[in-house]
């Protein structure tokens, strides 16, 4: 036992001997949180005034949008050219029309649908533009062939500018299979006056189907060069002077009417419907005999031939001097 405590002091004594006089303990190593990752940097601390961290979620004013589907489109594919769109029938109504106007030659009724010789089951369809009349009124009937008042209607015709814009249905009942009808559109001054007709015929149906024709030319019919409208006229005789295209043979009748209604003067004139349906001239002279300066409605106005009534009316208002 002695000799084992012997030795191991004299080995130690020689390894304390060995040992450089320079070596030193190596570093104690300081040991890393485990909340904290080393792969990644730590994150740098918020600023001490402000309540929140810096590194927040971005918000929509600080992420730019991405491009839609739609805005690709619009770049790379051209606008198409916009389709028209379709006429729609209106029907007349409190407020005034915005519509594209007729041409300055254009009659001061003009009925687009239905045109002449229209085969027609009821209700007919009307639609087409008029100059209004007083209190911005029309009225449309309906004749049978013996000239009895099959449907009327009156139209209210407002409008921004010279023509209104109309379209109305108007019912009927005939009593045969089909009859030859007029159709009539009329409008009429403050003094209850006749200012201005218009009509064609149409083969009204009590079954079937509807064939509507087209309305063919829309150009006034009458145009009066002497005397000009607003004229005034002195000397006992007036001077009428002007051209027509008239619906058949009947003779034209010119009148002088006054604004109480009555017929100052009043002559027929022969006329014939060219084969082209061309203007005819026509003119006479209209004696007249007053006491003192009055206005006086110059008219032009032609008879159906196949049924009683009106088929055609013009007018220009005039002053006239004894």
């Amino acid at each position: 036992m002695f000799r084992r405590l012997f030795w191991t002091s004299i080995l130690f004594a020689f390894l304390a001997a060995c040992a450089p006089a320079t070596a030193t303990l190596p570093p104690t190593l300081t040991p890393v949180p485990d909340t904290v990752t080393p792969s990644v940097s730590p994150l740098p601390s918020p600023p001490e005034n402000s309540p929140t961290p810096e590194v927040v979620s971005p918000t929509p004013e600080t992420v730019s949008p991405l491009p839609s589907e739609t805005s690709t489109a619009t770049e790379s594919i051209p606008p198409e050219t916009p389709i028209p769109l379709p006429t729609l029938d209106l029907s007349p109504t409190l407020a005034a029309t915005d519509v594209p106007q007729p041409s300055a030659d254009a009659g001061a009724i003009q009925i687009y649908a239905p045109g002449p010789l229209s085969k027609i089951v009821s209700s007919v369809a009307i639609y087409g533009y008029a100059i209004p009349g007083y209190g911005n009124k029309g009225r449309v009937e309906l004749y049978g062939e013996d000239g009895r008042l099959l449907a009327s209607q009156l139209l209210q015709l407002n409008t921004a500018y010279k023509w209104a814009y109309f379209s109305w249905a108007l019912p009927f009942e005939v009593k045969a299979v089909g009859e030859l009808g007029r159709l009539t559109m009329s409008i009429k001054d403050q003094y209850g006056r006749v200012t201005a007709l218009y009509s064609l015929h149409l083969l009204l149906l009590s079954e079937g189907f509807s064939i509507v024709n087209p309305p063919g030319t829309l150009r006034e019919r009458c145009v009066i060069e002497q005397p000009v409208a607003g004229r005034r006229i002195s000397g006992g005789s007036l001077t009428v002077a002007g051209k027509i295209r008239p619906f058949n043979s009947q003779p034209l009748t010119v009148e002088l009417v006054k604004r109480d209604g009555s017929v100052i003067d009043s002559q027929m004139v022969t006329i014939s419907p060219a084969p082209d349906d061309s203007y005819v001239p026509f003119k006479l002279d209209l004696p007249y005999s007053i006491s003192g300066g009055t206005w006086a409605l110059l008219v032009v106005r032609q008879s159906d031939e196949r049924i009683p009534g009106t088929m055609y009316l013009y007018s220009q208002e005039i002053f006239l001097n004894p």
